[in-house]
Order: C-alpha cells, then sequence, then structure tokens
C-alpha cells in the first residue's frame, strides 16, 4: 500500500515501535520528513538513532506501526528490498580494503545488484557515472588510482559519490565524519551542503557529535527510544 502520490514527505513513521529480542529500542514513535528536507539526529548510545535508520532503510522490520519510505509503505520483505535500491548511505569511514580498488571501481559498487552483479559486467554508461559523482565531489582527477592511496577524507568523499551514484531521493548517512580530521570533517560538510543544493535530496543524518547547521533544517533528540527535543535550525 502507498501512500498519496501528492504526499509533501519522504518519509513517514506512525506510532512505531522497534526491538532486538525482548529488549525494546524505540518506543511508538512518530516522525515526518518533508521532500528535501534535512534531519540531524542525535542522542545517546542505545537511543534507537542507528535503529532507526535500518528501518527507514528496509533492513529491519518494526514490532509495531506502519513506515511509508518515498511513497511505498513497508509491509513486506520485497518491498523492503525495492525501498533499499532507491536510497543512497553514507557511514562512517571504513576500513581500507585488502585488495587493490580503484577509486571508480569503488563508486561503481553503489550500482551492484541493480545494474550489475557477479554475471553481468558494468556497462560504459555506468562507469561515465561513477566518473561523474567522482566530478561531483572534486575527485574526478583520482577515478583509476588505488583507493588505499587516498587520505581519510578523499575515502570519505568517494563513498559520498558511491551513495549518489544511483540519483537517491533520499540518502541516509551515519556518523558520517566520524574519524575525519577537523580539515576534512569542514570539507565533507560543505561538499554535502553543496549537492543537497544541487542535488535537492532528502538527507536523514545520525550524529553523536555536533554537525554544522549546513546540514539540517531540523534537529532531533532521541533519548530511550523516543523524541525528547524536536527544533527548527534558522538559517
Amino acid at each position: 500500500m502507498s501512500i498519496h502520490t501528492g504526499s509533501h514527505y519522504a518519509v513517514v513513521l506512525q506510532s512505531v515501535s522497534a526491538s532486538y529480542g525482548s529488549t525494546a529500542v524505540l518506543d511508538n514513535l512518530t516522525l515526518r520528513v518533508r521532500k528535501g528536507e534535512r534531519i540531524v539526529i542525535s542522542g545517546p548510545n542505545g537511543s534507537g538513532k542507528s535503529t532507526l535508520l535500518k528501518l527507514i532503510s528496509g533492513t529491519m522490520k518494526p514490532t509495531d506501526g506502519s513506515i511509508d519510505v518515498l511513497g511505498l509503505r513497508l509491509d513486506n520483505q520485497l518491498d523492503r528490498q525495492r525501498i533499499r535500491q532507491q536510497i543512497g548511505f553514507l557511514t562512517q569511514i571504513q576500513q581500507d580494503p585488502e585488495i587493490a580498488v580503484s577509486v571508480c571501481e569503488s563508486v561503481l559498487l553503489g550500482l551492484w545488484g541493480t545494474r550489475f552483479s557477479w554475471g553481468k559486467r558494468p556497462a560504459k554508461a555506468d562507469r561515465d557515472k561513477a566518473i561523474d559523482r567522482l566530478e561531483l565531489v572534486g575527485l574526478g582527477e583520482l577515478a583509476h588510482r588505488d583507493i588505499r592511496t587516498l587520505s581519510g577524507g578523499q575515502r570519505q568523499r568517494v563513498a559520498l559519490a558511491r551513495a549518489l551514484i544511483r540519483d537517491p531521493a533520499l540518502v541516509l548517512m551515519d556518523e558520517p565524519t566520524t574519524y575525519l580530521d577537523s580539515a576534512a570533517k569542514e570539507d565533507l560538510v560543505n561538499r554535502i551542503a553543496e549537492l543537497h543544493r544541487q542535488l535537492g535530496f532528502t538527507s536523514i543524518i545520525v550524529s553523536h557529535e555536533p554537525l554544522s547547521s549546513l546540514l539540517s533544517d531540523r534537529r532531533i533528540h532521541l533519548e530511550s527510544g523516543a523524541v525528547k527535543e524536536c527544533r527548527e535550525v534558522q538559517p
């Protein structure tokens, strides 16, 4: 079942609860995120921040309540799989791969399972799209470099390009600036803000550390699986 096609919302959670076994994590949470809005979610460890992203991305199902993402009601496993193909993901910086992978190949992995897989190689159009996304984050000239030779900040910009290669309407970010030095954090924040202006995607960012107001129209603070504070951010 889909929400109304004219909806102004990219994400709607209605009375959602979630748990791991007998441990409740989210309790009767209702949240609406407008299309094109930028949300930053904060809260202590165990408050339900990452669980919320798992629910929205379809990698976890709630114990109660309903979830609509990009017009699709996530009622079953098939719909949860479908929505994952329409969302971009940016997590905290990952460890270096054990084998040589070019920067371009790393971005192409964002199309894995949709445009190509084990039995189908990426087309020229896919590689061109990867280069285009790298240009957007200022790394086009490094497309053929071994990703292990890049700095942490550069690798996170590659991850951002990978998150955007599907042209997602919704981008979820889980602690994207963790482990970056101050200069790399500032650079990444500025690039995300600029790309939001260019591309107009909706973003939901989970962060345990304060983030620039450049990345948020609204800030939500979770505690014990419930919204304790929700405030608009003044430009």
